[in-house]
């Protein structure tokens, strides 16, 4: 027993403890120079001695070390259960630098710029854009994500036709995700991108509840969801929109009030490129035609 009353007795001696009940001398931390505090406390075995605490510099760095392998835990858990398709790649090319700014886009592109700035005061809100198809909505979203990524916010960027292909396939013996981890990484990651919401004509049962699941769990969790659609205004605002939902309009109601919604006037950028390009292979070598007519009329 003696050896073991020794054994502890010679460990707390080489804690930052005084020998006695006397105020030690200050004592300064070594990293910020600011000087530690001091209590007396009762140590078993020894009676009362001064004790040195932490300094707060060095609190906030384990603080800091500890929420930092939180995230990157966290990071991997979902990169590892939500690989993207290839166009993962695609979409992390995809910047504000190079986002081809068109008229009526302008409100779209600040409210996704805000969003990035605001991310941690604005907490649960969210964003919706809609509009036509191939006017930059999804670019606008990757481009936000992108930085959002950059700065250590764990991001899942899916399609609606990506997710809902992942959850059925959960059903498969041999498939290598699980329902649960999926759905997990959905409500854990700090921002969920979905892409072409409300693209699937009619939901099934099971697709609503899915879709219900989702968008309840991470208003609880107070995380935020991006939403792009191909809604038209009229559309947006048909109350018959909220019932391809559920029969009471619940899901769509509580999304909206937790998004700042906006209409993209933009105009399809892959409509344009596709006519000038048509026009350009129709009139290759305009100037050099009509200099060979008039030299054949000059002859």
């Amino acid at each position: 027993m003696n050896s073991v009353t020794e054994g502890m007795k010679n460990v707390l001696s080489r804690l930052p403890i005084s020998s006695s009940t006397d105020k030690p001398d200050p004592v300064y931390c070594t990293n910020c120079g600011t000087e530690r505090k001091q209590i007396l406390k009762e140590i078993p075995l020894i009676g009362e001695r001064w004790v040195v605490c932490a300094c707060s510099c060095r609190i906030q760095e384990l603080k800091r070390q500890e929420e930092e392998q939180k995230r990157v835990k966290k990071q991997k858990r979902i990169e590892r259960m939500m690989k993207l398709s290839s166009t993962n790649r695609e979409l992390r090319t995809m910047t504000f630098e190079n986002y081809m700014q068109r008229e009526g886009g302008e409100k779209a592109y600040e409210e996704v710029q805000d969003a990035v700035k605001g991310f941690e005061e604005r907490e649960n809100l969210g964003l919706m854009i809609f509009g036509e198809t191939g006017n930059g909505k999804t670019h606008l979203t990757a481009a936000g994500a992108n930085l959002l990524i950059d700065q250590g916010y764990s991001v899942i960027f899916l399609t609606e036709k990506d997710l809902f292909s992942r959850l059925r396939e959960t059903k498969r013996f041999s498939n290598h995700e699980s329902f649960t981890d999926i759905m997990k990484a959905c409500l854990d990651a700090d921002l969920l991108i979905w892409d072409d919401f409300l693209s699937s004509q009619k939901f099934s049962p099971e697709e609503k509840d899915w879709v219900f699941q989702i968008v309840n769990g991470r208003e609880r969790a107070n995380r935020p969801i991006w939403m792009t659609s191909n809604l038209s205004p009229k559309e947006f605002e048909d109350p018959r929109t909220a019932y391809r939902l559920d029969e009471k309009g619940r899901t769509w109601w509580r999304l909206i009030v937790n998004m700042n919604c906006m209409y993209n006037r933009a105009t399809n950028y892959r409509a344009v490129m596709a006519m000038e390009r048509m026009k350009e292979m129709n009139h290759p070598q305009n100037g050099k035609e009509n200099e060979h007519d008039s030299n054949e009329l000059s002859t």
